[in-house]
């Protein structure tokens, strides 16, 4: 009895059940998302110290493509403690700040660009001496499916024959 209650809490559209076994309110996905994302997609806020969540600091970041600039600027990062790091552009959103923060992770919506470097990974998983940079091409896609490749390390900055990821910290 208890797993069907529980399934039906996961499940109401309404509610979601918190870490502490309380229930809390949520907005549904579907209520907010097409208004809001279209809002957020149509003119992004710009980032802020009143807006970088929990675990982000604001840094200033240089990305390059082939060539292309696409962040050069104020940017949100978070470095972890082995060296990985991710960057995100001025112009991302977040949720929890910009929009609810539903439970179902397909809502969730990107505005900005993002860049994630790893360490790269050996056979059997184990990590390697060297980096690998991922990103999301498209602004929207709310994953780092695109492989930018093997990177260097260069001072402040992570690069290869087409790409340029640099961060300093402020």
């Amino acid at each position: 009895m208890r797993l069907v209650f529980a399934a039906l809490l996961t499940l109401s559209p309404g509610l979601a059940s918190a870490a502490d076994g309380q229930r809390k309110e949520v907005a549904t996905c579907p209520e907010w998302n097409e208004k809001l994302m279209d809002r957020l997609t149509r003119n992004p806020p710009y980032l802020s110290s009143a807006r970088v969540p929990k675990g982000l600091k604001i840094g200033r970041c240089l990305f390059e493509v082939k060539g292309k600039r696409l962040i050069d600027g104020k940017c949100a990062y978070a470095i972890r403690k082995d060296g990985e790091f991710e960057i995100q552009g001025p112009r991302q959103v977040y949720p929890g700040l910009d929009y609810p923060d539903c439970y179902v992770g397909s809502f969730s919506i990107s505005t900005d660009h993002f860049i994630q470097v790893d360490h790269e990974l050996l056979d059997g998983g184990a990590t390697g001496p060297g980096w690998w940079a991922h990103w999301n091409e498209d602004k929207r896609a709310t994953h780092a499916h695109w492989f930018l490749g093997s990177v260097a390390k260069r001072g402040a900055c992570f690069i290869n024959s087409e790409t340029k990821i640099c961060l300093w910290k402020q």
